[in-house]
């Protein structure tokens, strides 16, 4: 009998596709009950660990520059050097003319750390490698921490330069419209969106007078709009309302025009056992910078969940 593989259902979005595949998967787990080995192996492909929600995946380090810093090497980068207007050359022939320095950047760094600790019967009483997933489990531990860093960075520097837009009630695409334009304004390019899963709620229930045919097909689909005017859609759960129900949503332009953040140490783990407790332990820890260098390049957009 061949290996027993559970993969994600296609992405296909033929229905008649969609359902080919469901039925190969659902003949070759029917013949994999049938046999002492095909149990076995389903079992084996089976033994994850129960999930209650999705794992997190960073989002801030895919929206600005995100680069490894050699150990010894000081973190900064060079500004580029300031437009200025034409110079003329005065009716004495004396030229004026313009001293050009560029601003060097040094970008200062901080730690992130996280520690878990396991206990040695886990090891024994888990369907599942415990040890890994604890190991998966300090990783995003730090990219949370990452994110919730960087998402106040943005908050900041979004009313700098830029004027912040304000809903009444749930999240528009006028509003959207008006971010896109704070970013684009200064010769930039509005690129990516991240927003909270109420943001997203209110885009389910735009209707056709907002969202063109396309757009529909997508969300009826998919229940999820990608992207939108050739802007990725980022959706966390780390942007909360406060307690008068306000939230946020962010448009930022191309990474290299808003933001960077050197790594030294990149999602280092470190044992850390305490062997008298009989507990394993891992200690994750990053070293790096983070700096929105351009408050040109991010807008945000402030509505209300709670109506």
């Amino acid at each position: 009998m061949g290996k027993i593989e559970i993969k994600k259902a296609s992405t296909n979005k033929n229905p008649e596709l969609v359902k080919q595949d469901i039925m190969k998967k659902e003949a070759a787990i029917s013949m994999a009950l049938k046999t002492t080995t095909g149990l076995k192996k389903l079992a084996a492909a089976l033994a994850n660990p129960v999930r209650k929600y999705l794992d997190y995946v960073a989002i801030f380090r895919k929206v600005v520059v995100t680069e490894v810093i050699p150990d010894g090497m000081i973190a900064y980068f060079d500004n580029d050097i300031e437009e200025w207007s034409g110079v003329k050359v005065g009716m004495d022939g004396n030229s004026r003319f313009v001293v050009v320095k560029a601003i060097r950047t040094i970008v200062p760094e901080f730690e992130i750390t996280s520690n878990v600790k396991i206990p040695y019967r886990e090891l024994r009483v888990r369907k599942y490698k415990v040890f890994d997933r604890a190991k998966q489990r300090l990783q995003q531990s730090l990219q949370i921490k990452e994110d919730l860093t960087g998402f106040a960075l943005l908050h900041d520097a979004a009313t700098i330069t830029n004027t912040e837009i304000t809903v009444a009630g749930i999240l528009t695409k006028n509003a959207l419209a008006i971010a896109f334009r704070e970013v684009e304004k200064h010769r930039l390019l509005g690129v990516s969106v991240i927003m909270n899963p109420d943001a997203v709620s209110a885009i389910r229930r735009w209707d056709w007078e907002q969202v063109d045919e396309v757009a529909r097909i997508e969300i009826r689909q998919t229940g999820y709009l990608g992207n939108l005017w050739g802007a990725n859609f980022f959706v966390t759960n780390l942007i909360e309302p406060d307690n008068s129900g306000n939230s946020y949503a962010y448009v930022t332009a191309s990474p290299q025009f808003l933001g960077w953040m050197p790594m030294r140490a990149d999602t280092e783990i470190i044992p850390a056992d305490r062997p008298d407790d009989l507990l394993l332990g891992f200690t994750g820890y990053e070293l790096l910078g983070m700096i929105i260098h351009n408050a040109r390049a991010v807008a945000r957009v402030k509505f209300n969940v709670s109506i």
